[in-house]
């Protein structure tokens, strides 16, 4: 019999076909190329077309994706292996046709396809050709089946493709044609959909119940056997079952589990979960999955919206994921980590998968389960209304059924939600203005078909995890939005809010609030055709420029809020490297001010989720990371406002307001600390101190005022408060501070100055730096055109102090630090724009 520990000889193998690519429209065009692959990216290494990130290559090479395609492998020679063909995804409509027969179809991106094809392999000289064909040849005739207009965008909702790929106002218009994931298997039984469910929770012991899926032949008979081992290797729970195929699971009693918590409250722990198949013949298949033990409910009762994970309620504080390259064949598990392992560093344990872009990849759920973050995942629609025709509906709960059998075993996986921002433009966008009137109520019927009827049976029958209809719940033009479930609030940039709005607007959970800025000047001419472009006064019109603001607004919006707050500081003829520098000041100020606030009222607000983290080529965004992976200030300014022990400033009515707060599980009592309030100048001048006692408690905020802290006759622009917290919780301490100003940023005091940088040492893969200034410097963004990123940036510093930054570099042994030397590394601040 074999043991739980034998290797299947079942597993897929990866299938590579190499031959050449050509267009029915131009005889002569012929590249060869590969798949799995990109058409696009294959037409960029032969030079074919100019990439589409640099200039203006994206409007040039848009007739790629317009046009039919064929690939066509070179001979090859059958195996053993080829029994049955995978494809994990295909990205547009495709016909299969092996050695002269069509294998298949395939019209929906999120299912993966499998294609038998063992009878028709001859033992050499096989031919398999794709035929690929655009979108807008299936346009009409899927339109015509909707039976009704489908207001947001028509000419995408009709495809069960990444939205994305159309185009959106962070995003190229890029319609690549791609196979991933090509696999040859050799079986026709398989162990699938393994998962294990926490049922319930007691003192000592967990209610869990194991699960899987036995896939064959109709006569396929098997026994069936599975293990529950811990981090050491020791079975802790196993059992067996015999029979066809089908459905299987057992209930099981485990004693003492160790928990699967978020990083911020506890130790993610997996266990690793094996099931095996076999027969008298021996193993038959083989899956292997990590698990955690853990209850995960989304607490609704009283309007509330909070997550409650093994019966602790958590705040949820992170940012919404898009697919880290629009060229979809490129994005590595490399890139992937990276923008985890950034949000785990500021502090987050939530991140939203958005419903415009791809469903998660086994690697990115696995670290997450890994690194203990929760995933608000979103299905794979974004503003607009779909169909509800036979066809879409069938192709919807296939999608649906995968993607919640292949996600549900991830203790990460928090949530399902129905949609991103459909409800919300069919309530408040205009979507029903000039429609019939039995025009909008067969639009409802399809949209309640599709998110309240289908989406949410299919969550139900096939995962624990809960389902929300649609994301937000109602937006900001809704008068109830701060009060019921999640909310977007758009009224900070779109409406031209001011940042301040943010704490009179705090919402139940905020799944999404941003504001644009450009990326750092070393990841954006990368994608300029002279670095020039980089001084250029005219950038607002700039063609250049302009194509990677997608944003019709853009400048206008970033332009109006900086002359609020930085205006003395801007004078006409601002390069374009220096005002995006100021755009990534003004969006890290205001966005960490949105995530301040939902903290420190945490009595009403249960998460905020920042849009967005990441970007998926250079460009003009709300992200905090850009593309090339280097953080904007806005992440720095997050970490600081994720931070374990939260402290805040507001100076109002002639009273500096201090609040402290923690998170709910952060600490198990009461954590005494001193806070001590310094009103200084700007020349590190002590005007006044005050030192008092001030206690952080889990999930509460607690208040002090300071009436008399400021002399009425003072030079407002030349002070501001620095507040210092330092607590201790069983002999670990925890330090918080803030600092307050009296002015807006522009009309500070400010003096030209120098900033001084020294190396002094290094540690595992960082170069260590000591910063300081002979001037009160705002607003400093260190930078390198080096990869990596600094541990602080965006600081305020006063003359005479100091502070210790590393430079993380990628793969970089103290050895080759050596010798390579000091990387080059720069600061700028907001001195810089000062005349005198």
């Amino acid at each position: 019999m074999p043991s739980l520990h034998t290797s299947a000889q079942t597993a897929p193998t990866k299938a590579i076909f190499h031959g050449v690519w050509t267009c029915p429209d131009s005889a002569d065009f012929q590249i060869t190329g590969q798949l799995p692959g990109s058409l696009h990216q294959t037409l960029i290494r032969s030079g074919q077309i100019q990439d589409p990130f640099v200039g203006t290559n994206e409007e040039k090479i848009q007739w790629v994706g317009e046009k039919s395609w064929v690939f066509t492998s070179e001979p090859f020679n059958k195996n053993v292996e080829m029994v049955f063909l995978n494809a994990e995804s295909v990205q547009m409509y495709s016909k299969w046709i092996l050695n002269g027969v069509r294998i298949g179809s395939t019209s929906n991106a999120f299912i993966p396809n499998s294609f038998y094809i063992e009878e028709l392999l001859k033992p050499t000289n096989n031919i398999l050709i794709v035929e690929f064909n655009p979108p807008f040849e299936e346009e009409s005739h899927r339109l015509e089946k909707a039976g009704h207009p489908l207001p947001g965008d028509a000419s995408r909702a009709v495809h069960r493709m990444p939205q994305f790929a159309f185009g959106w106002d962070w995003g190229p218009k890029l319609l690549d044609i791609s196979v991933n994931g090509l696999t040859f298997k050799s079986s026709h039984i398989s162990i699938k959909d393994i998962n294990l469910e926490t049922i319930s929770l007691g003192e000592k012991s967990a209610e869990c119940k194991v699960g899987w899926t036995l896939e064959g032949d109709e006569g396929t008979n098997a026994s069936m056997r599975w293990a529950l081992t811990n981090h050491n290797g020791a079975k802790v729970a196993w059992g067996s079952a015999s029979g066809k195929i089908g459905d299987y699971s057992e209930t099981f009693t485990l004693d003492f589990p160790e928990l699967w918590w978020t990083h911020d409250l506890g130790d993610p722990y997996l266990y690793r979960l094996e099931v095996i198949a076999f027969n008298s013949s021996g193993l038959l298949g083989q899956t292997v999955k990590r698990v955690g033990v853990r209850t995960l409910e989304l607490n609704t009762e009283n309007d509330a919206f909070k997550f409650i994970l093994n019966g602790q309620p958590i705040y949820s504080m992170g940012s919404n994921v898009v697919p880290c390259d629009i060229i979809l064949n490129r994005i590595t598990n490399k890139e992937e980590k990276s923008i985890i392992d950034a949000a785990i560093s500021a502090n987050m344990n939530t991140l939203r998968i958005w419903g415009g872009g791809l469903y998660a990849s086994d690697y990115f759920m696995d670290y997450c389960d890994e690194k203990g973050v929760l995933i608000w995942h979103d299905f794979m629609f974004a503003c607009a209304m779909y169909p509800s025709d036979e066809d879409f509906l069938k192709s919807v709960k296939n999608e649906a059924e995968y993607q919640c059998k292949r996600l549900r075993h991830h203790p990460s996986l928090a949530i399902w939600c129905g949609n991103n921002e459909v409800s919300e433009g069919w309530e408040r966008w205009g979507w029903k203005d000039g429609l019939s009137k039995s025009e909008i109520e067969v639009i409802s019927s399809s949209y309640n078909k599709v998110f309240n009827e289908l989406l949410p049976s299919v969550v139900s029958e096939f995962d624990d995890a809960p389902y929300w209809e649609s994301s937000p719940m109602l937006g900001r033009g809704d008068n109830n939005f701060k009060n019921i479930g999640d909310a977007h609030d758009w009224g900070i940039w779109h409406d031209g809010y001011s940042f301040d709005s943010l704490w009179t607007r705090v919402s139940r959970f905020m799944s999404e609030y941003g504001f644009q800025s450009f990326p750092l000047n070393s990841t954006f001419k990368s994608i300029l055709s002279h670095d020039s472009i980089l001084y250029s006064q005219d950038f607002r019109t700039h063609p250049e420029i302009v194509a990677h603001e997608k944003h019709p607004r853009g400048f206008d919006i970033i332009d109006a809020y900086l002359e609020k707050s930085h205006g003395a500081l801007i004078c006409d003829s601002i390069e374009f490297g220096d005002w995006a520098y100021l755009s990534r000041v003004i969006q890290a100020e205001g966005i960490a001010e949105g995530a301040i606030a939902g903290r420190i009222n945490q009595h009403h607000c249960s998460g905020t989720l920042v849009w967005q983290l990441n970007d998926c080529w250079p460009v003009a965004s709300w992200s905090s990371i850009d593309d090339h992976g280097k953080w904007k200030l806005l992440h720095h300014k997050l970490k600081d406002a994720f931070q374990p022990v939260l402290l805040h400033g507001d100076y109002v009515d002639q009273t500096l307001n201090v609040g402290i707060t923690a998170n709910p599980g952060v600490f198990t009592s009461t954590v005494p600390g001193t806070l001590i309030v310094y009103l200084k100048t700007l020349e590190n001048e002590i005007l006044h101190s005050e030192v008092v006692n001030l206690s952080v408690t889990s999930g509460k905020t607690t208040w002090i005022s300071f009436d008399d802290l400021v002399p009425a006759d003072i030079d407002l622009n030349n002070i501001v408060a620095h507040l210092l917290w330092s607590g201790d919780d069983a002999s670990v301490v925890h330090k918080a501070s803030d600092k307050v100003y009296f002015v807006e940023p522009g009309s500070l005091n400010l003096k030209k100055g120098s900033i001084f940088i020294k190396r002094f040492g290094w540690s595992e893969d960082r170069y260590l730096f000591e910063i300081s200034a002979n001037t009160y410097v705002k607003d400093v963004e260190l930078y390198s055109p080096q990869e990596g990123n600094f541990s602080e940036n965006g600081f305020d510093l006063f003359p005479g102090a100091s502070i210790r930054v590393s430079f993380d570099t990628y793969d970089m042994s103290t050895k080759k630090m050596e010798e390579k030397g000091d990387p080059q590394i720069f600061a700028r601040s907001l001195n810089d724009f000062v005349t005198k």
